[in-house]
């Protein structure tokens, strides 16, 4: 037996007390990681958590990328309080980690399973956790795993709890349960957990215990039913990668529950995409990891009477790793079946076959040299953890080091050359065109090498011909994008790129069509939107402006208050001699001050507004808003003569008849000027002057 920590009620608090400190220290160096894979979608640039409604939002299915509920509420919590600063979101998964080894040591004390203390400290520890607690999109494996692991420390407790409490216990724990499941529905290994605890402390299964697990079954069958519904239509879990027959899951299986025995026992290397396993149920080899598994099982049945251990942590082992054993299909196994945060739940049954293990072979040292042993073996997870963290500093090291552990994970070299396209972007935007080059090629590169990985991916034809585009290749470039819609022909944002190249291409025709069936494939999709302000743009370009007012309308409608687009909207309306009608809705987009995209669309938009408020009489309340136009222009620009003359004729208009002397000094002065500019200034001013004889507010 290993060394003991005493487990009074005392200790235990200082026990969970000190593994927590483990996790922290294990896994300190996350906080200074950065936004990688998916976390784009999950926080930095998921409108949902800049919404006000946000926290009921994120309940309506199809909202979010995943339906994990109180894992968006979380996010949106913390949004509102640090924005993306990427630290905070890093420290709640490091304490919620902590908190599981806490919460594990506690309910592995309540069965009163031997050396709880070490197995708690290798779950706290181990590198495989890395991934669960350094990667911001994985909060709801941490999350799930405490609220699980708090609803079965209440079940217990609920077993012996006095009979006025007795109803309270239970409520709280599935509570707690359907908490679980709204973080993560891997959470569905609670309910057999729970009967694998009463076969283990001998609890006679009496009706009222039958009955009260019932529901936790109910749940979590129910939940799990629904996430792999949303993984299918929602998700995208559907192909020719997710087509296997039973047999082939069935040995999926067995390597799968082998592969993560192996590299939680030796954690030499946590790769972020491991290699792909080839499936190949004629193979005896293959097979073997399955047969191994059924051994065991038929072992621990056949040693039930003396040892009820065996069979009851192959059972537990089987139901933590169960939802990621390949009888459902999860959207991360088009890259491999195998991934580290796949197997958090089933860590602690792991850490525990370890502890077990040790236990054996240093059973003639003594009780010194075994705690030495096992520190020492803590201290190694611990130096583990810290290096596996070191790739999440941003999402370029991550995949870096995915492809040069994993050279033949063709989504690495597609994130790698998506990266490319980015910076080749910002190149553009400093008017570097030399950089711009460097990273076109760059990502061209990456993605060929991706297409020479999987052929049959259209984002690696797309990433080609936006590297091309950027080039100067528009034939090549539609060659490519044209590629990737044969291979996924209803995906918006491929339709958008090929409407871009034919358009520079001089087919505008042919791009306006290309974008109207872009409309038609992302119909309330996010690809949508961009389709629609081209067609807008294209509209206004050929002086359409019915058609630009039916899509900006229809821009609005699936996003009522970006302030953009309602200041663009009101500019249209102007422009078609509704002047009224413009007027209200710039108005009403500088009512959304906050909701612009940048400064200068919110000067653009007070500008346009003043030019239109300044030619009718405003009462007392439109005359308050036109003041605070001209505070915005001051803002941004406070010596602009333009300023000057909104500030005097918002003056003038409110009455103020000493603002027109200053008016007409200033049409003087710019006349005076000369040039295109001031001649321009001095005939808008004279017009609005015309406009308003002596004597009209």
């Amino acid at each position: 037996m290993l060394p003991q920590h005493h487990t009074t009620l005392l200790n235990v608090p200082r026990s969970a007390l000190l593994l927590a400190l483990v996790a922290i220290l294990a896994h300190a160096t996350c906080l200074w990681a950065g936004w990688i894979w998916d976390d784009d979608s999950y926080v930095t640039a998921n409108s949902i958590l800049s919404s006000p409604y946000g926290y009921v939002d994120v309940f309506i299915p199809g909202n979010t990328p995943q339906y994990y509920p109180l894992v968006f509420a979380g996010f949106w919590i913390e949004h509102a309080i640090v924005g993306v600063e990427p630290f905070a979101y890093h420290l709640v998964n490091l304490i919620l980690h902590a908190i599981n080894a806490a919460l594990l040591f506690v309910v592995l004390t309540q069965l009163k399973i031997r050396n709880a203390f070490w197995i708690a400290a290798i779950f706290a520890a181990h590198p495989v956790g890395v991934e669960s607690v350094a990667w911001v999109t994985e909060r709801k494996n941490v999350q799930s795993m405490m609220f699980a692991l708090a609803s079965i420390s209440l079940y217990l407790r609920h077993l012996d709890a006095p009979q006025g409490r007795v109803i309270g216990t239970w409520c709280a724990s599935f509570l707690l349960f359907l908490c679980a499941l709204l973080s993560k529905t891997t959470a569905i290994f609670v309910p057999p957990c729970l009967v694998l605890a009463l076969l283990w402390m001998k609890k006679p299964l009496q009706m009222r215990v039958v009955v009260g697990i019932v529901p936790f079954f109910v749940a979590g069958i129910g939940a799990g039913l629904f996430t792999a519904h949303i993984e299918r239509s929602i998700v995208g879990a559907t192909g020719s990668e997710f087509a296997m027959t039973y047999f082939e899951r069935l040995q999926l299986a067995g390597r799968t529950a082998a592969f993560y025995i192996r590299q939680f026992a030796i954690p030499d290397e946590q790769i972020f995409i491991y290699p792909r396993f080839t499936i190949d149920v004629a193979s005896i080899v293959d097979w073997l990891p399955f047969l191994s598994g059924l051994a065991v099982l038929a072992w621990g049945v056949r040693c039930w009477n003396q040892r009820r251990g065996p069979l009851l942590v192959t059972l537990w082992y089987g139901a933590a790793l169960f939802p990621a054993l390949g009888f459902f299909d999860v959207w991360p196994f088009r890259y491999s079946f195998v991934a580290d945060h796949f197997a958090y739940a089933a860590m602690p049954v792991l850490a525990l076959l370890i502890v077990t293990f040790i236990a054996g072979i240093t059973a003639g040292l003594t009780e010194r040299q075994r705690l030495v042993s096992l520190t020492v073996l803590i201290t190694i997870f611990v130096a583990l953890s810290w290096r596996a963290t070191a790739k999440y500093d941003n999402e370029e090291t991550l995949w870096l080091d995915t492809a040069r552990r994993n050279p033949n994970a063709w989504i690495a070299h597609n994130n790698l050359a998506s990266i490319e396209l980015r910076r080749a972007g910002e190149s553009i935007g400093r008017s570097d065109s030399s950089s711009m080059r460097v990273h076109a090629m760059n990502a061209l590169e990456r993605a060929r090498r991706a297409g020479e990985l999987k052929p049959d991916e259209a984002s690696n034809a797309a990433n080609r011909s936006e590297a091309l585009r950027l080039l100067g290749d528009l034939d090549a470039a539609l060659v490519e994008i044209d590629q990737a819609i044969a291979l996924q022909p209803n995906y918006g944002e491929f339709r958008w790129s090929r409407a871009r190249i034919l358009e520079l291409l001089g087919r505008t025709d042919e791009a306006r069509a290309e974008l109207e069936a872009c409309v038609k494939v992302a119909a309330g999709a996010r690809d949508e939107i961009p389709a629609r302000r081209d067609l807008m743009r294209l509209a206004l370009a050929r002086n359409d402006a019915q058609e630009a007012l039916q899509q900006c309308r229809a821009l609005i409608k699936q996003d009522p208050r970006n302030a953009d687009l309602i200041a663009n909207l009101g500019s249209i309306l102007a422009s078609t001699g509704d002047m009224e009608q413009g007027r209200r809705e710039l108005r009403r987009a500088l009512q959304l001050r906050p909701m612009f995209s940048s400064d200068q669309a919110l000067l653009r938009a007070a500008v346009a507004y003043l030019r239109l408020a300044i030619a009718v009489r405003l009462d007392a309340a439109e005359l308050a808003e036109a003041a605070a136009a001209v505070e915005t222009l001051r803002t941004f620009a406070p010596n602009d003569p333009g300023t000057r003359f909104f500030e005097l004729a918002v003056q003038l208009n409110g009455g103020d008849q000493s603002a027109r002397a200053k008016i007409e000094a200033m049409e003087a002065d710019a006349r005076a000027a000369g040039g295109p500019a001031a001649t321009a200034f001095a005939e808008e001013v004279a017009a609005f002057l015309s406009k308003r004889p002596t004597g009209t507010p």
